[in-house]
């Protein structure tokens, strides 16, 4: 058996930021919201794409003054044009990458190509949800295992993570409050159950057991984020959900 992910429901490649989100199918998740460059990095990313406002350049009275040396030109220009920002363009224009980016405060990932860290050694970028930043290096790029895809990472996802942040709770937070559900139709999808639950508190995860086809096995697992809502979501036993009544009780293990 393996779980599907309530995140889980198109057939795209795994990118960082933009597209409208997506995520590995059965593992990593993206969103569409911006990765972006800090003004840390050696090369500044396209003012567009930056999340956060980079500081000023502060000059001195003598350098306003004073004219720039001709033969610094062409670097200065070089200097300004930094890494190429295709945070847009993938899954639009451009192919998803093989590889990808994981953030280490909420878990969002993006796709990322190295050409897209400026071609040195790395740069510093920063997560378009939760706004962790960090220093990444070309050879710490995670690979696309064979046989992965990314799907669309929809605004739930963004919804739980901005939720914890807002109340003090780690950003990658999924609830503690478990249960399972049996006895569903196999056209029930993971927005019915969140939608369902959703009216009694809120929802951490929903994960439908399928089988190696990818059909439904008839049942699922639920994780609600606060842990007073078990005998709320315990009352839902025998509610019908696509003529067929569920049955909700605490799992096993």
């Amino acid at each position: 058996l393996r779980i599907m992910r309530s995140y889980i429901f198109a057939a795209l490649a795994l990118s960082l930021s933009s597209v409208s989100g997506f995520s590995i199918q059965s593992s990593v998740r993206f969103t569409s919201l911006p990765l972006y460059s800090t003004a840390e990095s050696s090369s500044p990313a396209p003012a567009a794409e930056v999340s956060a406002p980079a500081p000023a350049e502060v000059s001195s009275p003598a350098a306003e003054s004073a004219p720039a040396p001709a033969a610094s030109a062409p670097a200065e220009a070089a200097k300004t044009e930094g890494p190429t920002n295709n945070q847009a363009a993938y899954g639009q224009t451009k192919d998803m990458p093989g590889t990808y980016v994981r953030c280490g405060r909420c878990a969002t990932s993006y796709a990322l190509a190295t050409d897209d860290l400026g071609g040195g050694k790395g740069l510093r970028i920063g997560c378009g949800i939760c706004g962790h930043t960090w220093f990444q290096t070309p050879e710490r790029l995670f690979t696309l295992n064979s046989g992965h895809e990314l799907v669309q990472l929809p605004s739930s996802e963004v919804t739980r993570i901005n939720s914890n942040i807002e109340k003090g709770r780690e950003p990658d937070f999924l609830g503690n409050l478990k249960f399972y559900v049996g006895n569903l139709d196999f056209g029930v999808q993971a927005s019915d159950l969140r939608t369902l639950f959703g009216e009694v508190g809120e929802v951490g995860a929903v994960d439908i057991v399928t089988g190696p086809d990818g059909r439904s096995k008839g049942f699922a697992f639920i994780t609600m984020m606060e842990e007073e809502l078990k005998m709320d979501c315990m009352n839902l036993d025998g509610t019908e959900l696509l003529g067929r009544s569920i049955n909700v009780k605490e799992p096993n293990n």
